[in-house]
């Protein structure tokens, strides 16, 4: 039997390497190919009636990224497993260059207008609404006409702002409420034997709920109402106004489930006109010109000039996006690479101001603690300015702590101030369930370590939730004084509530209700420069280097890194787990 195991391990294991072999072969003839290839960069002419064509929103993001150096489509590839995920090699466009590139294509006199072509706007909705704020700045100049085969709620959104709208006869569109939705995993981790055991500080930190219950608690149904009800709001309120519907007109659609089918959409005013695709490329040349031309977001992007011309002086930003994580690496905020990277920036005299770009719902609240150890540092030297995207939350709001500005976007989520830790109880899976018993010799009856194969005694236990309150009273402190606001009154804002950006201006936990450029311009204005270029920190890597990176993830990780769980990328990801955890609960796109 064991030689029969070690034919079929070997057997898996030489399939396996071949395709890792072929692979890297391809990856290396392709980087040679990119290097010494002639070709000259393509020179994007914008042509006379020129249609400025979105059809992926995807694209937009939080940072712009530099065009792939590999002409190499890898999703070509039929490998056996993920080595790469390939959206990390798409170009990508920040909010703040789409909002230049609309803003061009405006007083661009070959630019005779919008078509968009967007099934799914699989961005954000903090980032969606502002896409769509933008389009409506452009429809008071020219022309948006918008045609799919059926939209998402996201793209029917923002699609709905169009002079012309048109689906397809067998399309739908939604136009519908929101909420909130997730597992829970009490019932499951009950069957097979573990126990979850949940330490907290604040009855709305609910990020580990799922663990513990088999619903949403009462403090969480209600917290989340208050930001979903705010999101339905101006939904409604810019849909109605756009489309020429009452709103209370709208909600009784949505309610009888009258927006979906496309006759229904076109009935009820939210389309106008149903058609195929070539019907609707017959409109635009009757609309535009017989032979009008189009020409896609990033090319458009391309034509234009570019605008971060080198100075001495320099604006920093520095992008804190996704879990705080301690240890060193790329998809997160991990401490010891963003500390590296604050020391950077803080010893570089030519920048004179920074700004931290939050994206981010927290993690871990050791890491969070020692990245704002070096914000303070960092602060006592130069200007600090906070912007928050789509979520500045728990530990991203505690290292935004020491800044001299706080700036939200209207939709953003701030807050959720609170700790909590959790650990498994393993005993009952081990010893009952597969009969794996567990003993130690020890010295003292505490060693230094818990035993996740017995139950909690008392005292671990008094022991974490001491670690709790302390990481708390400590997050209250570090509140108060960056928002100069008693210790009481910052725990009746925290124990985890979270809050949209006007509401959060309006409690004194931000200072300004506003956009990303307003962040550039109070980081100008601190750093004392009008001629400044922006500088940006972490540099991101090339395309070589992500997939070097992706290969050395595959060896240990594989499939697990596609599992989108808090708790599994904290073991897997970080260099060490950390327990104590100061995160967000859920997303609420």
């Amino acid at each position: 039997m064991k030689f029969l195991k070690e034919i079929i391990k070997n057997t898996i294991k030489g399939i396996l390497s071949f395709f890792l072999g072929l692979f890297i072969i391809i990856i290396f003839f392709s980087i040679l190919s990119a290097l010494f290839s002639g070709e000259k960069e393509e020179v994007i002419t914008v042509k006379n009636n020129s249609l400025l064509h979105i059809n992926n929103l995807s694209i937009i993001d939080d940072r712009d990224t530099k065009p792939s150096e590999l002409n190499f489509d890898f999703g070509d590839i039929p490998l056996p497993f993920p080595l790469l995920d390939n959206s990390d090699l798409e170009q990508k466009m920040s909010l703040k260059t789409f909002e230049r590139v609309i803003s061009s294509a405006k007083e661009d006199d070959k630019i005779k207008g919008i078509y968009l072509n967007i099934e799914n706007a699989s961005i954000s909705y903090n980032k969606i609404e502002k896409v769509r704020s933008i389009l409506e700045s452009f429809k008071e100049v020219k022309p948006i006409y918008s045609f799919s085969n059926f939209q998402s709620k996201g793209s029917y959104y923002i699609s709905s702002v169009s002079n012309f709208n048109a689906i397809s006869p067998p399309g739908f569109i939604t136009v519908s409420g929101f909420g909130i939705g997730t597992f829970f995993y009490k019932s499951l981790f009950d069957e097979i034997g573990v126990n979850i055991e949940l330490f907290r500080a604040g009855e709305y930190k609910g990020a580990a709920e799922p663990l513990v219950r088999n619903n949403f608690s009462d403090e969480n149904v209600a917290q989340y109402m208050n930001l979903l009800d705010f999101r339905m709001d101006r939904y409604v309120a810019d849909i109605s106004k756009s489309r020429n519907i009452k709103e209370e007109t709208l909600i009784e659609l949505i309610n009888n489930y009258q927006t979906e089918l496309s006759i229904d959409a076109f009935n009820n005013g939210l389309i106008d006109s149903i058609m195929y695709e070539d019907q609707m490329l017959d409109y635009l040349k009757s609309e535009v010109d017989s032979s009008y031309n189009k020409i896609n977001l990033m090319k458009y992007s391309s034509s234009l000039e570019k605008v971060n011309k080198y100075n001495k002086n320099k604006i920093a930003i520095l992008y804190l996006i996704g879990d705080v994580l301690p240890g060193y690496g790329d998809d997160g905020i991990y401490s010891e690479t963003i500390i590296e990277n604050i020391k950077k920036i803080r010893d570089n005299k030519n920048i004179k101001s920074v700004i931290l770009y939050f994206n981010s719902g927290g993690g871990s609240a050791y890491a969070s603690d020692l990245i704002t150890r070096e914000i303070e540092l960092l602060q006592k030297k130069k200007p600090v300015v906070t912007y928050m995207s789509d979520v500045c939350a728990s530990a991203a709001y505690y290292m935004s702590m020491p800044s001299d500005t706080l700036i939200a976007s209207e939709g953003s989520v701030v807050g959720s101030i609170g700790v909590f830790a959790i650990l498994p109880d393993l005993s009952e899976l081990l010893s009952e369930k597969i009969k794996i018993k567990s003993d130690y010799i020890k010295t003292n009856e505490n060693i230094g370590e818990i035993d996740l194969a017995k139950p909690l005694s008392t005292k671990e236990k008094n022991l974490i939730q001491r670690g709790v309150d302390y990481f708390y009273e400590d997050f209250l402190n570090v509140v108060s004084n960056g928002r100069d606001i008693s210790k009481d009154k910052v725990d009746q804002l925290g124990r985890g509530k979270v809050y949209y950006g006007e509401q959060s201006k309006n409690l004194n936990l931000i200072d300004i209700v506003g956009s990303f450029d307003d962040a550039i311009k109070i980081a100008s204005d601190l750093g004392g420069e009008e001629k400044y270029q922006i500088t940006e920190y972490p540099k991101q890597k090339t395309d070589i280097e992500k997939i070097i990176g992706s290969l050395e993830m595959s060896k240990t990780i594989t499939e697990l890194k596609k599992l989108d769980n808090w708790l599994i990328k904290s073991v897997l990801s970080g260099e060490k787990y950390d327990p104590y955890q100061m995160r967000l609960e859920y997303l609420i796109d």
